[in-house]
């Protein structure tokens, strides 16, 4: 791998956290998840790769309307990405990045296209789009850089310091977003926590090139434009859990039936979705 020296991240750089959380077995490896090359290291080993593999990864949850701290039960979600990862000269590592979401009816496992919002009790309209994929750079720091973003867009990313436990380590990344709506009299607010688990023993593998890791989610976000709640107290919540580095076998059969109908290509070719930002080195 270019960028990080491999024997000096897992085996040079001092014992850390992980060499005493480590079994017996792998003792004679060490990685310091506190100096910031080994945090990015195991940070990268357990979102995406060392190499350039299309890495699929899913999120299934439930989302929610909050009016003063009441929840009520709205769709669920499922969102999968798909995303390569290329080591950069300083370290760092840019990512190519799509994702594939959809809105479901908690009863029917349906992409109904439309929901019943129980606070006006209208019909909103889901327009089932996905943004574009997208690069951005994962910085040796571990701090977020966008080669391009919407005019007036405002984004916070941090990665907490990762915790260890016996032989579970545990990251969690907090994003905080915001961008202008036209016509709209205040940004568009959308806030989450994404948190991974992993195993240290599948970190200290010789020669691994990712590790399996689950993944939690929550996040906060302004009511959706769609949904014609302008003006109304309250906001979206949406909890979830799910997996990095998965076979599109894996992946939930709900998300696999709604993209058949709607994206029937992606199940194709799952690659295809990052042609156009993404070219073999």
């Amino acid at each position: 791998m270019s960028g990080i020296d491999r024997r000096g991240a897992l085996g040079l750089i001092g014992v850390g956290a992980l060499a005493a959380a480590a079994p017996p077995a792998a003792a004679a490896r060490t990685l310091d998840v506190q100096s910031p090359a080994g945090k990015l290291l195991a940070y990268i080993l357990m979102r995406g790769a060392l190499d350039e593999r299309l890495v699929i990864s899913y999120i299934s949850g439930c989302y929610f309307g909050v009016v003063d701290s009441e929840v009520t039960p709205l769709w669920d979600v499922i969102g999968v990405t798909f995303t390569r990862y290329r080591a950069r000269a300083d370290g760092g590592f840019d990512v190519f990045s799509g994702e594939i979401a959809h809105f479901l009816d908690p009863k029917t496992g349906e992409a109904p296209g439309e929901f019943l919002i129980p606070y006006t009790g209208k019909i909103a309209k889901d327009p089932r789009t996905n943004l574009p994929p997208s690069r951005y750079a994962i910085l040796p720091d571990l701090q977020l850089q966008f080669s391009r973003v919407l005019p007036g867009m405002v984004s916070d990313h941090h990665v907490r310091d990762p915790e260890v436990r016996g032989d579970d380590i545990w990251f969690t990344d907090v994003t905080r977003t915001q961008a202008p709506i036209p016509g709209a009299p205040k940004p568009f607010r959308y806030s989450e926590t994404v948190s991974m688990h992993a195993r240290v023993s599948d970190l200290l593998k010789p020669g691994v090139k990712r590790v399996p890791a689950e993944s939690n989610f929550t996040n906060f976000v302004d009511w959706r434009p769609w949904m014609n709640m302008a003006g109304h107290p309250g906001h979206l919540s949406a909890v979830g859990n799910g997996r990095f580095g998965v076979t599109m076998a894996d992946l939930p059969e709900r998300w696999t039936k709604a993209t058949r109908e709607k994206w029937p290509e992606i199940l194709e070719n799952p690659g295809g979705l990052l042609d156009p930002i993404y070219k073999p080195a």
